[in-house]
């Protein structure tokens, strides 16, 4: 394996981007799936709102795409984990599965790098929820602001069955 797939991953084909209207205040469902609350994803820091206020997604596939436009402010050596910061400053964190850090990045892909400027609906990384599953860890797409304390209202949109793309998160600055 060369530098370059050890530090992106392994290559793999961009799906198309998402067609969606994203206005500011809105977080998109990066997934599709069953959207439920923090509450029950197997984790206590995300499960009591430890990381900020979101909710979670029992994903049935495996891109995640946007769910703001903004920056790309964090990417994680293990690929299992993203931020995007939107254009008036919420930090918006994407985080597939529990305990995934243990897979040292296997089954997970980066689209984007870091200080990369991106559109909501824009393919960012794919993962593998079935390698997840089959390794026996938890698959919910964790999607929290990070900075819910400097925001006047974060309000998820849960429970239910979500598309990617459609309104996750309402955000009042």
């Amino acid at each position: 394996m060369g530098l370059l797939q050890r530090v992106l991953g392994p290559r793999v084909e961009v799906p198309a981007d998402l067609e969606v209207d994203a206005a500011p205040g809105q977080v998109l469902a990066p997934v599709g799936g069953k959207a439920v609350p923090l509450s029950e994803v197997p984790d206590p820091v995300f499960a009591t709102g430890g990381l900020g206020a979101g909710m979670a997604i029992e994903p049935d596939g495996g891109t995640v795409f946007s769910p703001v436009d903004g920056v790309v402010t964090v990417t994680a050596g293990t690929r299992h984990a993203i931020g995007v910061t939107d254009e008036k400053g919420a930090d918006v964190l994407v985080h597939i599965g529990v305990d995934t850090v243990s897979l040292r990045g296997s089954g997970f892909a980066y689209f984007v790098r870091k200080g990369d400027r991106v559109r909501a609906g824009q393919a960012l990384m794919s993962f593998d929820p079935e390698l997840i599953r089959a390794s026996g860890l938890d698959s919910h797409v964790v999607v929290v602001v990070t900075n819910t304390e400097d925001l006047a209202a974060v309000t998820p949109v849960v429970p239910g069955m979500i598309d990617a793309g459609d309104l996750a998160i309402a955000i009042e600055y």
